[in-house]
């Protein structure tokens, strides 16, 4: 139990396999042959997602992605206590062993710390620059096993180096797909809003890409090279 607890607390998500039943799906145009050879669409799921700007911001970033479109990804939104975003791998007991995998993003209602600062509220490029990041974060983990995720989960909750490694990389994965305007317009409302908490600001400076590397990066072919083809 407590090793599930900490997992969970990581980024590592157990849910029980039905979660998906009953959720809105917006479906993807890309097919996949399945093992006999047959095609199968896969698709996106919003879970209590009610603004339709949330919902138009996070497929146009996801549509990029071309590489997730293989993979179930829901958007979840509800009470995420610590964060405004989190991008987490759905693990079951059956995915460890067949080894399928789907992701959820959790997002919450408002900004974290500052009920003022609605979601659905803030300017689209800020919404999108979250999202590059956030599912930044899974195309870093579709390199992993679904065994080898928990692991990674456990590198992130206890290693500060790992986590800031791992939250500069989901930066430069948006970067190299072209989100580099976005990203940036989303740490400059994060660092340069009053009303957001200097815990919460001094978080972002400690663990993720500063903005002049964001600028820096854009600019560098070979910096982004290793992101380029996830």
């Amino acid at each position: 139990m407590i090793i599930l607890l900490i997992a969970f607390c990581s980024g590592t998500y157990f849910a029980d396999h039905n979660l998906l039943q009953g959720e809105e799906i917006v479906e993807s145009s890309f097919f996949k042959k399945g093992s006999k050879g047959e095609e199968f669409d896969m698709s996106v799921h919003f879970k209590n997602v009610e603004s339709q700007k949330i919902k138009d911001s996070f497929e146009k970033v996801w549509n990029r992605y071309q590489s997730l479109h293989k993979y179930e990804i829901t958007l979840v939104q509800q009470s995420i206590g610590n964060s405004t975003m989190q991008a987490q791998p759905i693990i079951t007991l059956r995915s460890l062993f067949d080894g399928v995998k789907r992701y959820r993003i959790n997002i919450g209602h408002h900004v974290r710390d500052e009920e003022s600062l609605v979601l659905e509220k803030l300017p689209e490029p800020i919404l999108i620059g979250w999202f590059a990041h956030e599912l930044g974060h899974v195309m870093d983990y579709q390199q992993h096993s679904n065994l080898s995720m928990i692991r990674y989960g456990f590198k992130y909750y206890f290693s500060e180096r790992f986590k800031k490694t791992v939250e500069h990389a989901a930066d430069y994965i948006a970067i190299a797909n072209g989100f580099q305007d976005e990203v940036l317009a989303t740490k400059q409302f994060i660092l340069g809003d009053e009303r957001i908490s200097p815990t919460y600001k001094s978080r972002i400076k400690r663990y993720y890409l500063p903005e002049n590397q964001v600028m820096v990066c854009s600019e560098d072919k070979e910096m982004l090279e290793p992101y380029y083809n996830l």
